[in-house]
Parts: structure tokens; sequence; C-alpha cells
């Protein structure tokens, strides 16, 4: 009978295996999509995409490839972005470049949506949330960053409703209505702000969550969770949030 350690050691081996054959899998997956995306066929849409695919294609898969391997409590945009930023530094300066690739992302989410590869478009839609987010506080100073955070996490585990209907706000064809008429009865779920949540994934019907009334950031499934989270922290960063959202009212008005 094998020891204790060996077996241990095998698992581990078989679960860096499994994790090495979906990257690969993904990657290949992404690649099919791109060449889609580059080949100039009438009869296939780009879902609002223009510009020539090699000028960021290779970002989209440096950048895919980092963050799936992530798990989300470990800061897969963080790690893709520190990894990405010593690889294309030009991409991080450019406001155009920074569009181009948001662009990339939800055209080959959309892509992932029609081809039923689910997962894939979750990552897709997170991360075109977060270089949104990223061109609308660096390049245009006008909403904060944070005030993304959980909706980016929120991406990254949607529901097929929350998930489809994302991408067929942001794209100009109307290659997902069909698909949206077909999961818009699935219930929304949302992410709960307390890092110490208790269901799975942190994931609730949206329509039963709670939210903070003072910055109107914050979600959560209960009331128990709103309270914890309360006293772990949030009072302190409230009232951050509370300003930094005003802020950004303000300059929508002005």
């Amino acid at each position: 009978m094998p020891s204790r350690k060996k077996t241990q050691g095998k698992a581990r081996k078989a679960a860096k295996a499994e994790i090495a054959a979906e990257a690969t899998r993904k990657k290949e997956v992404i690649d099919a999509h791109l060449q889609r995306l580059q080949l100039q066929d009438t009869d296939s849409c780009v879902h609002g995409y223009e510009p020539p695919v090699e000028a960021a294609a290779e970002f989209v898969k440096h950048f895919l490839h980092i963050f799936g391997q992530v798990p989300i409590e470990g800061n897969p945009h963080g790690v893709a972005t520190a990894a990405s930023r010593e690889k294309y530094p030009e991409v991080w300066t450019s406001d155009g470049k920074m569009t181009v690739i948001k662009s990339l992302f939800l055209a080959v989410g959309t892509n992932c949506i029609v081809s039923g590869d689910i997962d894939l478009a979750r990552q897709c839609a997170s991360c075109a949330n977060y270089f949104k987010s990223f061109i609308e506080d660096i390049f245009q100073q006008s909403r904060p960053l944070s005030l993304e955070v959980d909706k980016n996490i929120e991406l990254f585990m949607a529901d097929e409703h929350t998930l489809v209907r994302y991408f067929q706000k942001h794209i100009p064809c109307p290659c997902l209505d069909g698909k949206y008429k077909e999961v818009k009865r699935v219930k929304k779920l949302g992410f709960c702000s307390n890092p110490q949540c208790k269901i799975p994934d942190r994931m609730a019907e949206r329509s039963a969550m709670l939210y903070c009334q003072r910055c109107r950031q914050a979600n959560y499934c209960s009331r128990e969770c709103q309270e914890d989270h309360w006293r772990a922290g949030h009072k302190e960063t409230c009232e951050e949030m509370r300003n930094e959202r005003k802020a950004y009212k303000s300059s929508q008005k002005s």
C-alpha cells in the first residue's frame, strides 16, 4: 500500500496536470476565436471590434493565460496586470490601446457565449469590465477603479442572465438578442461584500440582497453579513467609498 506522503504527492501532480490541461484547452479556444475575428468574412460578425486583431491578440492571450490560473481570492486582475505590465508596458500608458484591448475582450467573450464556453466568457466579461474601469479611472479620471471591484468579481462568477446581458449591453450588434431571450428568466445573482460570507462563492439572489445605504457600493446576502462586515472594516472604508461615489456623480453632472 502506498504511503500517505506518496498518495498526497500523486494527488498534487494530478491537480497540476489538470490545471495545465485546462490552461492549454483555453489557449486553443482563445486562439480559435481570435483567428475567427481575423478572417475577412462578411458573414462573421466581429461584435464591434474594428482594428487589426494582431495588434491586441497577443496581449489578450497573455492576460487571459495568467488570469485563468489565479483563483478569484488571489486577485487575478492584479496578478495579470503586473505580469502584462512587464511584457507589454506600452499598452498600460495608452488610452487608445486599452480601448482596443477592452473591445477585443468583448468580441471574444461574445463568441464564447455563442459557442457555449460560458466559463471563458465569464473571464472575458470580468477582464473587459476591469479595462473599462481602468480607462475611466486613469485616463478619463471620471470613475474610481475601486467602485468596480465587486462588479469584476461578480462577472467572474456570473449567472447566464447577468453574463449575457452584460455583453449584449456592450456590443453594437444584435448577435446575443436571441440568447438573452433564452436566459432572461434565469435568476440574477449578486456578490456579497462580506469576505467572511458563508454561502457558496458569496453569490446570492440579487433581488433579495441588501446594500449599504451610505456608500451604496457594498451589497450583502443578509443582515448578519452586513453587520459582520461593518464591524470587520467597512465602517472605516464606507465614508471613503461614499465620497468617491459623490465625486463621480458630480463629475457626471458637470
